[in-house]
């Protein structure tokens, strides 16, 4: 759409978010610096509800206060299979490698054109060595909960990384993850020679969003056996929403052989009827991911709600952003609670 200044931006803006420390929470995260440039991606909010370019205007002070240069792009709300703006596109081609994206839309930020390939845009980012923040769906977020959204952001991970490590060692040396809960998930995975990503504050583990506290890994793309019941959060084409009648997921070969969600059944289908090229591996199991932050609830907003501790989740679609072999431009989540879980056998404690 267009190019703005901040004073433009603070005109949709309402009411600040109490994110404590953003700008330590970049500089350490991402390793952000004063000479790094940064463009933010927004859009004016969707309704009454302005979360989108609220977090936007606390990034672009966070990323200011370092002694970032910050462009500021709105574009209009992106939902379903719309296209990333063109304009945007060749802005971001042209940046310099380690300068800072930061993505806070309330829908989406648009699919790429068929032109760059079957890829996310998350990869698409990350291949030019960019710095990315991604916060997309955020017009899902009731005003109520905006407090829990910062709080789980201004989590303190310090604490925690140590662990967090241990853990990810673990995964990163086991060949099998088995993953089970009381309500019937029974979900056996390859993992062998595949390395797991933890957000934790640190950029050299892996990770592009906010709030930290998550580990994940891409299994062995045609090896994953079994179910996932589901009972927390569901992301389907119009956003995550949370469960009220958990459904199940089967998988044989790393694919979905009996999906028993209407909506998210509905989402495939019309991804695969309308953009068969970029739907390409959407079936496949790509991700498990472990919630690790104590501080983060289930809202409806997958950015927290995979982060929630208690909490794991699977995603299907592409993972080559993050260790894995299945390139797809979707990618979606799908969060359970209460799971257990071992690797070659031995019970992880998160």
């Amino acid at each position: 759409m267009i190019f703005i200044m901040a004073e433009i931006l603070k005109e949709f803006v309402e009411t600040p978010l109490d994110i404590k420390g953003l700008d330590l929470i970049l500089n350490k995260g991402w390793g952000i610096k004063k000479t790094d440039k940064a463009l933010i991606i927004t859009d004016k909010g969707d309704g009454d509800n302005c979360l989108a370019p609220t977090l936007a205007l606390e990034e672009v002070k966070a990323l200011e206060k370092i002694g970032c240069t910050c462009d500021i792009y709105l574009q209009e709300i992106k939902a379903g299979l719309d296209k990333i703006d063109l304009q945007l596109l060749e802005k971001i081609k042209k940046l310099e490698p380690g300068s800072v994206i930061a993505v806070s839309v309330s829908n989406n930020v648009g699919i790429l054109p068929e032109t760059e390939g079957n890829i996310s845009f998350k990869k698409f980012i990350l291949d030019r060595n960019l710095n990315f923040i991604y916060s997309r769906d955020l017009a899902q977020v009731k005003k109520s909960d905006w407090s829990l959204f910062a709080k789980a952001i201004s989590f303190n991970t310090s604490a925690h990384e140590k662990r967090w490590l241990d853990i990810k060692e673990i995964i990163d040396s086991g060949k099998e993850m088995i993953i089970k809960t009381d309500k019937g998930t029974d979900l056996h995975l390859d993992i062998t020679g595949r390395e797991a990503y933890l957000t934790c504050g640190n950029k050299n583990y892996g990770g592009t969003n906010l709030p930290f506290g998550e580990i994940f890994i891409a299994p062995v793309e045609d090896k994953s056996t079994g179910k996932v019941i589901v009972d927390g959060t569901s992301k389907i084409l119009s956003g995550a929403v949370l469960v009220k009648d958990s459904f199940e997921l089967e998988f044989s070969n790393g694919r979905i052989i009996n999906n028993t969600s209407e909506s998210f059944a509905s989402t495939i289908d019309h991804i695969k009827d309308n953009d068969p090229t970029g739907s390409k591996g959407i079936e496949t199991l790509a991700e498990l991911g472990i919630g690790l932050n104590p501080d983060a609830k289930l809202i409806g907003l997958m950015l927290v709600d995979e982060k929630t501790l208690g909490t794991a989740h699977v995603a299907i679609g592409g993972n080559g952003s993050f260790g894995g072999k299945n390139e797809c431009k979707y990618h979606f989540d799908q969060v359970f609670r209460n799971p257990r879980i071992w690797v070659d056998g031995k019970e992880i404690k998160v």
